[in-house]
Formats: structure tokens, C-alpha cells, sequence
């Protein structure tokens, strides 16, 4: 009986059968060899095109009785091009047969000849020769921004790039001298070392060597296939030189503990002098003291600093922030009678370094004794090197707003 009933099953059961299905997911017509024609395929459009790159639109307006496989263009410098040649598939088409590759990597300035191409079981149909060209490259754009980074003999300046031509900057930099319109052949300059400058942006680039209260102008430039090109001549003057001395007092025959102390604190004023004295016009000498008394630090406007035992205070950013003590924030008159009212500092030369550094809307802050940003009063306060370059150029455009108590008249 079990063997009848398996006997009926098997003989009323649907045959199996290969899937022949469509890239729809529904099955197709079965079209023998001989009824197949090669698609046909419309004209191609262009849009899209730069120096190395071109979205082309094509269409299948009939696919000659069977599934087209696969479809594309084909492009040559040469007319007549084929899949041979260069080629880029579509990986999908719409229901009207529309179909849209993009191609990079083209040479710029350059005709190019283009024919799609549609794939069935009858072969490689192709459609009619069209061309385009690919477009010239141009001279590189920048920005002008304001130059705000100067120092002694040091200075760095922001290049903005914010075209690359539609081609490949091999070298990005900046050069200057003392005429108004330098030039990479006949002036100094300093090229950038990074990298990925063909995508537009800021780049700091740094200059040495120059000469303290000299008249300078400065160009950015790039080279790419077009050559040199240039940016806004941007005039800027160097400061003069900085004179922070110091002593250091030590006991004759100190412990270890303060030996330590000793090393810590010589490396951070070595280093922040080295900073106020290429980018500040400070005249000053101040007194270096360790005093495990101390809670921190502290410092006075007649110059003497004061040190406590904790090393997290031994660093270059302590060292610039009571430095700052000694030339006039937070311990002078013309600091509690005129530059902070309502929390915020009144005058203009440090207010406008502030925005040239984060922004038109910043300003500085501060209270009785301590002001922000960058004011380094705290070691969290710390992202990079360049925070005590802002802090210096902030503590110079004070001097410039009348900040002169101590250490010296502003002299530009």
C-alpha cells in the first residue's frame, strides 16, 4: 500500500525545472539561438565633466529578443572605441532601459570618443560614436586670510586653498620679501611638508629667518599643470626681539627632591622664555623660586615667581601663565581698573587676535586675576604647542592696548 501511494505521489508531482529567471526575479521566455538580434541602443548624454571625469547616460531602447547580460561604455582617445579597449559596466539599469556609469581618471584638456555597449546571448551591439571633452585645468584659487602669526624672526601663515584647478597641486607654499609681489624664483619661501592638499583646506606653513621689525609681504602659491599660482600679496611686520631673562635661585646643596624640581623647572623656563622672546617684545627679568610651600604657583608684577612642590606645575604652560603675572595680567592696575569690565577684556588689539584664532564671535574673558582663552590656566587647557604661541600673541596685543607696567613700553 505504501509503495502504491509513493507510486502516485511521485507521478502526480510537478517535473523540476532550471530557474531561468530575469534580474527582476521573474522568470523569462525561453528564445531560441536563432530568433536573437543584438540590442539597439539610443544616444549618450554628458554631464558632470571636469578635468578627469564624466557622468554618461545611455540607453537600451531594445534589447533584440533576449536578457542583456550586461551593458556600459567604452571610450577611447581613438573613434570607435570597444569594450576592448577601455570599459565600465552599469551596474543597474531602470525599467526604460536608462543606464548611467561615471568615469574617472581621465586626462584633462582631452577629447574623448565614447559608444555604450549592451551584451545579449547574440553578442556586443554598440551604439553610434559621440565625444566629449574633458576641461582645461585652471589656476589655483585661495583665500585671503589675515596674517596674524608673527613673531621676531618667526612667523606662519594659513593658506586656504579653495580650488585646486580641477588638477594636481605638486606644491603648495608661501614666499616672501621685502618688494610687494613675490615671486618663488626671485624671493624666500617655505613649502609645505604635508600631505592631501588637493582636496582643498587650511594649511599652516611656517616661515624662519626673518628679520625683527622688517616690513614684509607675503604670497601663497601652488603649482599645478597650469604652473605657479599666486595668492593676495598680504603685508605684515615683524616684532622686536624679546628680552625675558631670568634667575634662577637654588639652595647650595639641594636634596634630591629638590633636584628633581630643579630639572623640571629649568626645562620649562629655557622653553617659555624661548617662546616670549620670539614672539612677544617683553624686556623682563624675573626670579625663579621653589617653594614646596607653595599650594601651585604664583607670581607678582615686580617678577618673581614662586613654585610649589607638586610636579604637575613644572611644565612649560605654569611657567607662561605666571610669566603672563609678570608682565601685567591679573596684577596691575591698568588690568582691575580698565581691561576686564563684566567679565570680559575691553580692548581691541587682543580682542581681534582672539578672532583671527577661533572665530568673529570670540572674545577674551576674564576676572581679577586670569583671563581665557588661552590663558593656559590649566593643564587641561592644553591641545598643542601652538596654544603657547596664542598665548604669547594675545599677551603682545595687550602690550599693544596699553599693557606696559613692568616690562617695558610697547616699542613697534
Amino acid at each position: 500500500m505504501l509503495l502504491g501511494l509513493l507510486a502516485v505521489f511521485i507521478l502526480s508531482s510537478p517535473a523540476c525545472s532550471k530557474s531561468n529567471d530575469g534580474p527582476n526575479g521573474r522568470e523569462e521566455e525561453s528564445v531560441e539561438p536563432d530568433n536573437i538580434e543584438l540590442a539597439t541602443l539610443g544616444e549618450l548624454s554628458f554631464a558632470q565633466v571636469t578635468t578627469t571625469g564624466v557622468v554618461i547616460t545611455g540607453f537600451i531602447t531594445d534589447q533584440g529578443g533576449a536578457h542583456v547580460r550586461s551593458r556600459g561604455v567604452c571610450w577611447s582617445t581613438s573613434p570607435s572605441p570597444r569594450v576592448e579597449d577601455e570599459s565600465a559596466e552599469a551596474g543597474s539599469t531602470k525599467g526604460s532601459g536608462e543606464f548611467s556609469v561615471q568615469l574617472s581618471n581621465l586626462l584633462p584638456s582631452t577629447e574623448y570618443y565614447v559608444r555604450a555597449y549592451a551584451r545579449n546571448a547574440g553578442g556586443i551591439a554598440y551604439s553610434t560614436d559621440f565625444s566629449f571633452r574633458t576641461t582645461d585645468v585652471q589656476s589655483v584659487e585661495f583665500a585671503t586670510r589675515p596674517m596674524f602669526i608673527i613673531g621676531s624672526s618667526l612667523a606662519s601663515y594659513d593658506v586656504e586653498v579653495l580650488s585646486n584647478g580641477g588638477g594636481q597641486i605638486t606644491e603648495l607654499g608661501v614666499c616672501w620679501g621685502e618688494e610687494g609681489l613675490p615671486t618663488v624664483d626671485g624671493s624666500q619661501k617655505a613649502v609645505y611638508g604635508g600631505t592631501e592638499v588637493n582636496m582643498g583646506g587650511v594649511y599652516r606653513i611656517n616661515m624662519a629667518n626673518l628679520s625683527e621689525r622688517r616690513d614684509y609681504h607675503l604670497r601663497a602659491y601652488a603649482i599645478n599643470e597650469t604652473g605657479v599660482s599666486y595668492g593676495s600679496a598680504i603685508p605684515f611686520r615683524t616684532i622686536g626681539k624679546g628680552n625675558m631673562t631670568y634667575t634662577f635661585n637654588r639652595a647650595d646643596n639641594p636634596t634630591a627632591e629638590e633636584q628633581a624640581a630643579y630639572d623640571r623647572l629649568q626645562v620649562a623656563i629655557d622653553s617659555a622664555v624661548w617662546y616670549v622672546n620670539n614672539y612677544t617684545s617683553v624686556t623682563k627679568h624675573v626670579w625663579l623660586n621653589y617653594d614646596p610651600g607653595v599650594p601651585t604657583a604664583d607670581a607678582n608684577n615686580e617678577g618673581w615667581m614662586r613654585f610649589g612642590a607638586s610636579a604637575d606645575f613644572h611644565n612649560i604652560r605654569t611657567m607662561l601663565h605666571e610669566m603672563n603675572h609678570t608682565v601685567g595680567t591679573g596684577t596691575t592696575s591698568w588690568w582691575w581698573n580698565s581691561a576686564i569690565r563684566n567679565g570680559t577684556y575691553q580692548f581691541p588689539e587682543a580682542n581681534q587676535i582672539i578672532k583671527y584664532i577661533n572665530g568673529d564671535a570670540a572674545v577674551i574673558n576674564g576676572d581679577s586675576q586670569h583671563w581665557w582663552p588661552y590663558g593656559l590656566n590649566q593643564n587641561s587647557e592644553v591641545s598643542s604647542s601652538w596654544d603657547y604661541v596664542y598665548n604669547c600673541l594675545i599677551i603682545e596685543a595687550m602690550r599693544r592696548d596699553g599693557m606696559t607696567s613692568h616690562s617695558g613700553p610697547y616699542d613697534r
